[in-house]
C-alpha cells in the first residue's frame, strides 16, 4: 500500500529484540516497511514524511496472541452457552469473529493465530477452514478492521478433544481416523488455504465427557499428520496438557505445544532439543467456570500451572504468548484484554521485557515469520503500537485500551487515539 511516509519520534523505544530500550530515537516507515531505526539526529527524516510525535510515550512492536478462537459465542463456557456454541451456525460465528478481531486490533494486537472454532474440531473441511480463511482475506483486502490472522485448519479423532461434545450434532460427525484419513484431512485443509494445522494429542478441559489425560491419536497417526503438513509447508500446533501427550506430539515433530501444563523433565528437554515452542495459555486457567465438569478440570490444571511455567522458563524453553481467552464468564478478561497473559507471565517469573518478547519476537519465530514480524528493525513490516506509559515499569498498562494510543499495521494507522 502507498501510505504516506512516517517518522515516529519515540520517547522510549522497545524494539522487541530484548535489547535495552532506546530513548529519543526515530523510526521511519515507507509504505508497509520500516526503513530506518536509530537515535534522533542520526536518522534523517524525509521532508515529505508525516511526523508522529511520541515523545514521552513508549513505542513497541504490535502485540501477538498465538492462541485465539475468534469465532466463538461470547460467554460460551456455561452448559447453556456451550449448547448455543455447538448449535451456532458458522455464519453467526464468523460475525462474532469479525467483532472480536476488531476488538483485538483496538487493544494493540496486530497479529493473531486463530486455532479454529471449537464447534468444528470434528466438522468437515468446509466449516473447519472456510469461515476464518474468509475473514483473513476480508481483513487483508481492508473490507474489515482486524489484526493479521494466521488461520489454522483444526481436526481431532473420534472421541477426541471436543468431538465428545460436537458429535451429538449430525453436521459435525466427520473426524478422521487412521494414518491415511489424517493425511487426507491435512491435504484437504491445505487446499482450503489454511496457514497451519491444529490437532490434539490429548484430551482437554472444555470438552464434555473427556479427560485431559486421554491420549488422542496414536504416534503413527501423529507422525503422519506432521509429515504431511511439513511436506506442504505447514506448521503443526498440538493441544496437550499432560507430559505423556506432550511427548507423543514432540516425538511426531510438532512445532508448538498448546497448554503443556504438566511437563516433566523429559518433556522440557524434548521441547528444547527440538526447538519447539510452548504456548502456555495461562489466562484461561484464571477464569471461573460455571460448568462443573469444566471447573473440576480447570482447577486441577491451575494447581500446578505456576510451578510448571516457572520450571519451563528457567530451563530455557521457548515460550510464545497465547491466551485461549474465549472461555470467559465475566467481563474481565474479554477479547482485547489479551495482554493479561503478559501480567501472568511476569507474576510467574518472567521479566517485563521477556513477557513482551513472548508476545512479539518469540511469537513471530513460532509462526516462522521472524524475518518480517515481531521486532522494530529495518526491513520489517511496520507493525507498531504507541503506548501511554512504560510497560517495563508496569506491564499491566497494556491491558487498558485507552493506553494504546496508536496502532500501526503494515504501515497503516489502524487505531488513532490522540497522543
Amino acid at each position: 500500500m502507498n501510505y504516506p511516509k512516517k517518522a515516529i519520534k519515540c520517547g522510549i523505544l522497545i524494539d522487541g529484540t530484548g535489547k535495552a530500550p532506546m530513548r529519543n530515537s526515530v523510526v521511519l516507515i515507507e509504505g508497509s516497511r520500516i526503513t530506518a531505526v536509530g537515535e534522533e539526529g542520526e536518522v534523517q527524516i524525509p521532508s515529505d514524511a508525516v511526523i508522529i510525535d511520541a515523545s514521552g510515550k513508549t513505542v513497541m512492536p504490535g502485540l501477538m496472541d498465538m492462541h485465539v478462537h475468534l469465532g466463538i459465542v461470547e460467554g460460551a463456557s456455561g452448559p447453556e452457552t456451550l449448547l448455543n456454541l455447538f448449535k451456532a451456525s458458522p455464519f453467526l460465528l464468523l460475525l462474532y469473529a469479525a467483532k472480536h478481531a476488531r476488538e483485538m486490533l483496538e487493544a494493540g494486537f496486530t497479529t493473531v493465530r486463530d486455532l479454529g472454532m471449537a464447534n468444528v474440531m470434528s466438522a468437515d473441511v468446509m466449516w473447519a477452514a472456510k469461515p476464518m480463511v474468509t475473514l483473513r482475506k476480508a481483513i487483508e483486502q481492508e473490507l474489515l478492521p482486524g489484526p493479521r490472522i494466521v488461520v489454522a485448519g483444526p481436526f481431532c479423532m473420534s472421541a477426541g478433544h471436543f468431538d465428545m461434545s460436537a458429535s451429538r450434532y449430525e453436521n459435525f460427525r466427520n473426524p478422521p481416523d487412521g494414518v491415511w484419513e489424517v493425511r487426507k484431512r491435512v491435504r484437504e485443509l491445505a487446499r482450503e488455504h489454511v496457514d497451519l494445522i491444529k490437532i490434539a494429542s490429548g484430551g482437554g478441559t472444555a470438552g464434555e465427557g473427556e479427560e485431559i489425560w486421554w491420549r488422542n491419536y496414536t504416534i503413527d497417526e501423529l507422525k503422519a499428520i506432521v509429515d504431511e503438513a511439513h511436506a506442504l509447508g505447514k506448521k503443526v500446533a498440538s493441544h496437550a496438557y499432560t507430559a505423556d501427550t506432550v511427548k507423543n506430539a514432540l516425538r511426531a515433530g510438532v512445532d508448538t505445544i498448546e497448554h503443556g501444563s504438566f511437563l516433566d523433565d523429559e518433556a522440557i528437554e524434548m521441547l528444547i532439543e527440538q526447538n519447539a515452542f510452548l504456548v502456555p495459555t495461562l489466562t484461561t486457567y484464571h477464569i471461573t467456570e460455571k460448568s462443573e465438569y469444566m471447573r473440576r478440570k480447570k482447577e486441577e490444571v491451575k494447581k500446578g500451572v505456576a510451578e510448571n511455567f516457572k520450571k519451563a522458563h528457567k530451563a530455557g524453553v521457548k515460550i510464545a504468548a497465547g491466551t485461549d481467552i474465549y472461555l470467559q464468564e465475566h467481563p474481565d478478561p474479554i477479547y482485547g484484554d489479551n495482554a493479561y497473559e503478559l501480567e501472568l507471565m511476569v507474576r510467574y517469573g518472567m521479566s517485563e521485557m521477556e513477557s513482551i518478547m513472548a508476545a512479539t519476537k518469540n511469537a513471530a519465530e513460532a509462526l516462522g515469520r521472524e524475518d518480517e514480524l515481531g521486532t522494530i528493525e529495518k526491513g520489517k513490516l511496520a507493525d507498531i503500537i504507541i503506548v501511554d506509559g512504560d510497560p517495563l515499569e508496569d506491564i499491566r498498562i497494556l491491558q487498558n485500551k485507552e493506553n494504546i494510543l496508536k496502532v500501526i499495521k503494515d504501515g497503516k494507522i489502524e487505531v488513532d487515539r490522540n497522543l
